[in-house]
């Protein structure tokens, strides 16, 4: 019969595909499943950014860690996990010009991080939420060390 003889053609392709797709696809798949550490963000060397430990979180209980010790040079990553807007500013309130740098970080919408500029005098220097100025979980401190 002739059908017979072009079903084992098919059938002959079909299996020849699968020897060739099983491979590459394990390649494709290793490939994206593979580190490259070129792609991670790393600090510059001029040591401008803050590391991992110069995060402060923001949640619904407040700012986490409520005091930071940090390099002059180095900047603070503000995180927020809440689910509303925060403004970090400088105390004092309303004016926020202790430490302008704090300024830079602005509005924060839920799920986002946002950094302050560098801290270049070793001082202490104090913020709050502007959006909510008086709650005391807002508050926080950034020891600046040589």
């Amino acid at each position: 019969m002739f059908i017979a003889p072009l079903w084992e053609d098919i059938a002959e392709v079909d299996v020849m595909r699968l020897r060739f797709a099983g491979p590459l696809l394990l390649a494709v798949l290793a490939t994206a499943c593979t580190s490259d550490d070129s792609a991670v963000p790393t600090a510059p060397s001029d040591g401008s950014t803050g590391g991992s430990n110069n995060v402060v979180t923001i949640s619904s209980a407040g700012v986490s860690p409520q005091t930071i010790q940090i390099r002059a040079g180095e900047r603070v990553l503000f995180v927020n996990n809440d689910s509303v807007v925060h403004e970090m500013s400088s105390d004092q309130h309303p004016a926020h010009t202790e430490c302008p740098v704090i300024n830079q970080v602005g509005n924060i919408s839920p799920g986002q991080s946002k950094e302050t500029g560098n801290f270049v005098t070793p001082q202490t220097c104090t913020y709050h939420d502007h959006l909510d100025a008086l709650n005391p979980g807002l508050l926080g401190t950034i020891v600046i060390v040589e």
